[in-house]
Order: C-alpha cells, then sequence, then structure tokens
C-alpha cells in the first residue's frame, strides 16, 4: 500500500515538472526546422507590403510606357507635317524663281531680235550677205517649226521625225562647208547658238590640267577641228586612237594657246556658250 503511494507521488511530480517546463518555454520544445518555416506575424506584413509596391510601381510603369508612346506618335506626326511645310516651301521658292528667271529671260528675248544681222556686219560681212545669212536661218527655224507640228498632228514616231531633222542638219553642214570656220562661228553667235566651249572647272590630275587648261578659257579647237559645242567636243576625243598626241587650242583674254597631251577625257566640266567672236 506504501509503494502504491509512492509511485503516484513521483507520477504526479514529473507531471507537474513537465508541464511547467512546456509552459514556459512554448518555443523551445519546437525542432528549429519548424520555427525556420513558419513566418512570424511581422514578416507576414512585410511580405504583403512589398508585394503591394511592387504592384503600385509596375502600374506607374505602364502609364508611363504608355504616356511616351503617345508622345513619340505626336513627334512623328509633327516632324512629317514640319518636312510636308518645309517641301511645299522649297516648292514654292522654286517655283517662284522659275518664274523670275523666265520672266527675265522673256524681257531680255523681247528686246532682240533672233537673228542679229548687225553682228555679221560688224564681223566684216557685206550687208547682202548678213540678211542672206538672216534669210536662211529664219526659214530653217520656220520650216522646223511646221515639221514638229506636223509629226504631233500626224502622230510620227521618233525615228521618223529624226530622219527629217537630219535633212536640216545636213543643209547646215553644207553651210558650215561654205562659209568656213571664222564666218560660221559668226553666223552661230549672230543666230544666238552656241559657237564656244567654256572651261567652268578643271581636274588638277585630268590630262586638262596638268596641260595647264584653267577655268574660264574657251576651247576652241581640238586635233585642228574647231569646236563650236560641248557636243562636239565629246564626239572628238572619242575619235582616233586613243592616247594619241593631239593639239588643243583655247582662247584666254583674247590669246589663242596651243596646248598637246593625250587624246581622250579632258577631265573638265564645261558649257556651250554664245560668245562674240
Amino acid at each position: 500500500m506504501k509503494s502504491s503511494v509512492f509511485l503516484i507521488a513521483i507520477v504526479l511530480t514529473v507531471g507537474i515538472t513537465i508541464g511547467f517546463f512546456m509552459s514556459s518555454e512554448p518555443n523551445a520544445t519546437m525542432p528549429a526546422v519548424v520555427q525556420n518555416i513558419l513566418p512570424t506575424s511581422d514578416s507576414l506584413v512585410i511580405i504583403d507590403s512589398s508585394t503591394s509596391d511592387i504592384a503600385e510601381l509596375s502600374n506607374q510603369l505602364q502609364v508611363e510606357i504608355r504616356a511616351r508612346q503617345s508622345l513619340e506618335q505626336k513627334l512623328d506626326i509633327l516632324s512629317e507635317q514640319l518636312s510636308d511645310l518645309k517641301n511645299q516651301s522649297q516648292y514654292q521658292s522654286t517655283a517662284l524663281s522659275e518664274q523670275t528667271e523666265s520672266a527675265k529671260s522673256l524681257d531680255t528675248e523681247s528686246d532682240k531680235d533672233w537673228f542679229n544681222e548687225q553682228a555679221l556686219v560688224d564681223s566684216g560681212m557685206t550687208g547682202s550677205q548678213a540678211s542672206e545669212l538672216k534669210f536662211f536661218f529664219e526659214q530653217q527655224e520656220l520650216q522646223q517649226l511646221y515639221l514638229r507640228d506636223q509629226a504631233v498632228r500626224e502622230g510620227w514616231d521618233r525615228q521618223q521625225y529624226r530622219e527629217k531633222i537630219q535633212a536640216f542638219n545636213a543643209e547646215e553642214d553644207a553651210l558650215k562647208v561654205r562659209l568656213g570656220d571664222s564666218a560660221y562661228d559668226a553666223y552661230l553667235y549672230a543666230s544666238g547658238q552656241p559657237n564656244r566651249v567654256a572651261v567652268s572647272s578643271v581636274l588638277a590630275t585630268a590630262p586638262a590640267g596638268v596641260a595647264g587648261i584653267q577655268a574660264g578659257d574657251h576651247i576652241l579647237r581640238y586635233d585642228n577641228q574647231r569646236i563650236y559645242s560641248g557636243f562636239e567636243l565629246r564626239q572628238a576625243t572619242t575619235k582616233g586612237i586613243a592616247s594619241d598626241s593631239v593639239s588643243v587650242e583655247i582662247e584666254r583674254d583674247g590669246e589663242i594657246i596651243a596646248f598637246y597631251l593625250a587624246r581622250g577625257p579632258l577631265g573638265i566640266r564645261m558649257n556651250s556658250v554664245s560668245a562674240a567672236p
């Protein structure tokens, strides 16, 4: 009987002791792994707060992106409008310039006859020779006007029109042979046609530049052939044997100067002009 009471007392003592320790340190008996896994109330608050901030920042970023896209579209529209205005301004400026130049040209031409008969007389021709050349020129011009009118009315093709024009060119070539270089030069000037090739610029390392031809020179002859236009000069450079030495005569300040250089491109920029002989 005494042993049973003693055993019960021991059990109660152990139970009370265990209960005391469990009530005073509840977290001490919890495994460390479980403590690490389960978040505290403070950490839950932090996680919820961070998530809310990220969502707000994302919304602001989307708003900024849409605003930037809208601004870029507006800038593109303004750029296109500015380009259109610029092109329109340039077009109007060019048109005004062309109209001004055209008006100047008409004013200048209205003060001149198609054919300057006096220029032939000044070159040494008689009055009757000048009148004859004037009549020839006017007939050529009038017949070509009729020819163009007929070609349009009858619907000629390019080849048919070219064949008819060649007949006028043949008459012009015959006149050149009959008059000779000097008189034909005066005829071209009197009729307002190009009779000189003016050098506007020269490549320094090109044949013309090395030989000494300069901007402002007038080319009169190439390989002893009288030159009246840039077209004739280009034709002359392609004749004969390439790299053969040929003479080139130029006029500079009223003086005739001869150069010798290889046949072929001269390396110049040129304009066909009408100048008094």
